[in-house]
């Protein structure tokens, strides 16, 4: 009994779509790799099963799906305070605020030398 190769039935599975699927999402995964340095995955599932009743099976009726897991890029974590009314506020809420206003700039008008 001669077997098919495996890469020959998935280039055969649904006129070649199936193929061009995984090789779409497998180039997609390996950007997203590189681009976080995490892990994903790809996953295809086939299901077989006989195309009508009886003990003779001689036809088969093979469904596939693809399912990619992309790694998530670090999101990071920002920080907030919480005032007695339970509110979240960028400020310290127990901590006044400093007045801040623009500084001159004076420039001296006459330099004095340093004496030694």
């Amino acid at each position: 009994m001669s077997k098919k190769a495996f890469a020959v039935f998935l280039q055969e599975l649904r006129d070649g779509r199936t193929h061009a699927e995984l090789s779409d999402q497998l180039a997609n995964l390996l950007e997203k790799v590189k681009e976080t340095g995490k892990g994903g995955e790809i996953t295809l599932k086939l299901k077989v099963r006989p195309a009508g009743r009886g003990a003779d099976v001689d036809k088969i009726v093979i469904g596939d799906s693809v399912s990619i897991k992309l790694p998530n890029p670090e999101r990071g974590e920002d920080f907030f305070w919480l005032t007695d009314e339970n509110a979240l506020s960028r400020n310290h809420p127990r901590q006044g605020n400093l007045e801040l206003r623009e500084a001159t700039i004076s420039q001296p008008t006459t330099l004095k030398e340093a004496s030694k």
